[in-house]
């Protein structure tokens, strides 16, 4: 099968700014980069063996180094980009990469920050992109135990704080529960909860870190986000699927979030899938059958390698074109957010390119799908002005 439409799908997308609707702080520059560090922005691994030993061995990263070689115009050997890298202006170096990335609008989840990383303000003047925050309601909810005796106060406290941001300009929250309890959403029993907020607080009194885990406080505080979403008029993303080692992936379906849907108390929320690989299929039925529902494939693609292009094409199997949205999901380094960018475009006009030639969509719709990819459909999801005439 011939894709004839990829490049002319491509050169038509060039001048579309996209909305990253999920990405993470950068790293202050200057700094020289390692090849280990390089090696570890393109892994979900914790043990250093892994970025060590095997990274350049996947077709992930492999397939890294040439997108970055293609900009530097270099060897696409790790030896090679990185010298041209770290020999280069930091600043230009940044921005000459970030400006490839071709994005209108940053939604920045800091939840995932180190003190070595850019504060929204910072990052807006050095990068030139607009910045918008996104709430990780976990971090949030940490940081307010101490404000509260028992499990409504906490509650409360959580909610006033998420009105706080939202005035202030944050445009939506964001929840990590796959990583410290189920996806599988079940009822909370009050005593449960109560029981666990109890060593919570007494965890505070001891001097011991506070860590959200378990189901009765993280499915609470994700109700309970839900609601305040609903109220708030500000989507919900839920990470599911693909992460590190943390999380147990076998407890990470969308499907699992079905008691958000179907329950009348939560009609109008917006929730956004982040991720969804290995789920992207059921990521995609809930798309297809639940009005407030939509999905990214980000870390997918470019982690999952040529998994990346196969995902996008399973997801546009049953997920509507208006409910794919585009993120990078990068973080701390310049070439990840390159790399996810253009990866993804490359990703979105194979699959929308074999819809050409097995005529099932024309080359105008599936020019028009992308750019709802892209930008449009963010744009909607987070009431977020339109950019630039694309």
């Amino acid at each position: 099968m011939t894709l004839s439409d990829v490049g002319p799908l491509l050169e038509s997308w060039k001048a579309v700014r996209a909305v990253d609707h999920h990405c993470h702080p950068l790293r202050r520059w200057p700094f020289q980069l390692t090849a280990v560090e390089l090696r570890s922005a393109f892994t979900e691994a914790i043990d250093p063996a892994i970025a060590e030993r095997h990274v350049i061995h996947t077709a992930a990263y492999q397939g890294a180094l040439h997108r970055i070689a293609a900009e530097l115009d270099c060897d696409p050997s790790e030896v090679v980009v990185l010298g041209r890298r770290n020999a280069a202006d930091p600043t230009g170096y940044a921005r000459q990469l970030l400006g490839r990335t071709a994005t209108e609008v940053m939604l920045v989840d800091c939840g995932f920050a180190s003190p070595d990383s850019f504060t929204l303000e910072e990052q807006q003047q050095a990068t030139g992109i607009p910045q918008r925050e996104i709430i990780r309601i976990e971090t949030l909810a940490e940081s307010l135990v101490n404000d509260a005796s028992e499990p409504r106060e906490w509650f409360a406290a959580v909610r006033e704080a998420l009105r706080a941001a939202v005035k202030r300009g944050a445009v939506g929250v964001k929840t990590i529960c796959a990583y410290r309890a189920s996806l599988r959403l079940e009822p909370v029993d009050t005593d449960a909860l109560g029981v666990a907020f109890s060593a919570l607080r007494l965890r505070l009194e001891r001097a011991q870190p506070v860590r959200l885990t378990g189901n009765a406080l993280c499915h609470a505080l994700l109700f309970e986000a839900a609601q305040a979403c609903q109220e708030l008029d500000v989507p919900l993303q839920v990470h599911c699927g693909f992460g590190d080692p943390d999380e147990d992936l076998a407890e990470t379906s969308p499907l699992g979030l079905r008691p958000l849907f179907v329950d009348p108390a939560y009609r109008g929320l917006r929730v956004a899938l982040l991720h969804c690989y290995p789920y992207h299929r059921e990521a995609a039925y809930l798309c297809s059958v639940f009005p407030g529902v939509s999905m990214d494939l980000s870390l997918t693609i470019p982690f999952a390698g040529v998994e990346g292009v196969q995902a996008m094409r399973e997801a546009l199997g049953l997920c509507p074109t208006s409910k794919l949205l585009y993120a990078s999901d990068a973080t701390r380094y310049p070439e990840v957010y390159l790399v996810a960018a253009v990866l993804h475009r490359e990703a979105l006009a194979e699959a929308l390119g074999e819809l050409i030639d097995r005529g099932v969509m024309s080359r105008s719709a599936a020019d028009a799908a992308g750019r709802q990819v892209l930008a449009e459909n963010a744009r909607r999801l987070y009431h977020l002005p339109n950019g630039p005439a694309s």
